[in-house]
């Protein structure tokens, strides 16, 4: 797909405008894409201080013959685990979901936080509510055994910070429509997903939010080894109704827990109440309506790292995009 590149003028043109510093701009084609440093957002971020990313289609928001329509919805994309010493500045395999969630109606962000600890490490804990409090940690900001978060280094207040810069600097792509009139995330119009340990919190910010959709890649991978069970946490009661969930993971992938135990998750989530596994490989979209999807693709032996991130992988949207396209528009009750 081809890239735009920046252009310098219109930057100067915006940070005049708003009395902003320049903000980097790119495009594709009509999707808009804003970066932004998360200390611009907030002074208080010390850590993980890198770029989040927000896209919107410039069609769909001036209603053009052909576009999708506004979802009036937003797509928080929470990325998976990024070790330190690897490079974090892009948006990742995510940015080609994002733009196609922006072509179909939705605004997204991909979000950046402290997320150099994998959430694997409490596999052996005796202490059921430990995976659950890591993640807690993280979204909310708190304490666990494992990690401690402030709250402005947490999920939730860089969302907040990044959505009133945005509403600021961006006001005719109307972020501020996403904050409660008290300045909170409006979960209700939010469809929170993930990658890794990013759909594990995606799925448990849904257990304790209402929110519009939920979509978990390559996750949730919470499976406890010293009680040979999935962790406490994906049995917790469910603000957000379980049809809303949309998974969608690789056979060969073994990083943080076994497919089997994978799909143990998924069923201590309550998901196989709407269908069985479905292999999209095999059956062309809408999948049996089901919530579990796999995949093998592309076929023979890979590395589970490889089989990990290929749900995600950038390189193959030709192959991946009528999935993403169902987990992002199979029609939920409201």
């Amino acid at each position: 797909m081809k890239r735009i590149s920046r252009c310098l003028i219109w930057l100067l043109v915006v940070s005049l405008a708003f009395g902003a510093e320049p903000r980097e701009r790119e495009s594709v084609d009509s999707v808009q894409v804003l970066k932004v440093r998360a200390r611009d957002t907030d002074p208080a971020i010390r850590t993980a201080d890198l770029p989040h990313y927000a896209y919107v289609d410039r069609d769909v928001l001036a209603g053009r013959t052909g576009a999708a329509a506004d979802r009036h919805e937003l797509l928080l994309w929470i990325p998976g685990t990024q070790p330190s010493g690897t490079s974090g500045e892009g948006p990742g395999g995510a940015g080609r979901f994002c733009e196609l969630a922006a072509r179909l109606g939705y605004h997204a962000i991909v979000l950046k936080y402290p997320n150099e600890q994998s959430a694997s490490i409490c596999r052996n804990d005796r202490d059921p509510q430990e995976f659950e409090r890591f993640r807690m940690a993280l979204i909310a900001g708190g304490k666990s055994k494992h990690l401690s978060v402030d709250r402005a280094e947490s999920i939730e207040s860089r969302l907040v910070h990044l959505l009133r810069h945005l509403a600021k600097s961006d006001p005719a792509s109307d972020w501020a429509q996403f904050l409660t009139p008290e300045g909170a995330p409006k979960w209700e119009v939010l469809a929170v997903a993930g990658q890794s340990q990013g759909g594990g919190h995606a799925a448990l910010i849904a257990l304790h939010h209402r929110v519009a959709r939920v979509i978990c890649t390559g996750s949730p991978k919470d499976y406890s080894i010293a009680h040979d069970a999935p962790a406490a946490w994906l049995r917790l009661d469910s603000a957000t109704p379980k049809e809303r969930f949309f998974t969608f993971n690789h056979r060969q992938d073994h990083q943080g827990c076994s497919p089997e135990q994978q799909w143990e998750n998924l069923r201590a989530l309550g998901l196989d109440r709407f269908g069985p596994l479905v292999d999209v490989d095999r059956e062309p979209p809408p999948y049996r309506h089901s919530r579990m999807l796999t995949t093998d693709y592309p076929g023979g032996k890979l590395t589970s790292s490889t089989a990990h991130t290929m749900v995600m992988n950038p390189r193959h949207t030709d192959v991946l995009t009528p999935v993403w396209s169902y987990l992002l528009t199979e029609p939920v009750s409201r």
